[in-house]
């Protein structure tokens, strides 16, 4: 269950969920948007990255037929009307932890924002739940999410 500030970090496998219906977890990040948009229980935040890391998956998306370019415009508008708010995060805990963790430095940007705020990450990217899970517990995996 998420902390009791409702604040969370949402990282860019979470959010593309919000976007795709072909990925797994797709329900409980669902839950986690309904949370955030409709009931008001929680407020996502993300490190500005987010917005690049989103394009690029949508690119992907687009480039491997899962998508049209429509619907690529589309979901993204959507998707940043969810009302994630994007943070600067320290390129010195980013590589503070990038180097602790063994992480990509994007990986170590969420989780330098969850551990400075003091509140849950959501993640869907299994490798990166894998490395940090056990040593950070801010660390939640989308599947459990709702649970």
């Amino acid at each position: 269950m998420q902390q009791q500030s409702g604040l969370v970090v949402v990282d860019a496998s979470v959010f593309l969920k919000w976007l795709f219906n072909d990925e797994e977890y797709v329900d409980q990040a669902r839950v986690l948007r309904h949370d955030l948009l409709l009931r008001r229980a929680i407020k996502a935040i993300a490190p500005q990255l987010l917005v690049y890391e989103a394009i690029n998956g949508i690119v992907v998306a687009a480039r491997q037929n899962r998508i049209t370019p429509e619907m690529a415009i589309e979901g993204m508008n959507d998707a940043l009307a969810v009302g994630v708010e994007l943070r600067e995060v320290s390129a010195a805990r980013i590589l503070e932890l990038a180097i602790k963790h063994r992480l990509a430095a994007y990986d170590a940007a969420y989780l330098a924002l969850a551990e400075d705020e003091k509140c849950d990450l959501w993640t869907g990217d299994r490798v990166f739940y894998q490395a940090v899970r056990t040593q950070s517990p801010c660390v939640r995996w989308i599947g459990d999410y709702g649970s």
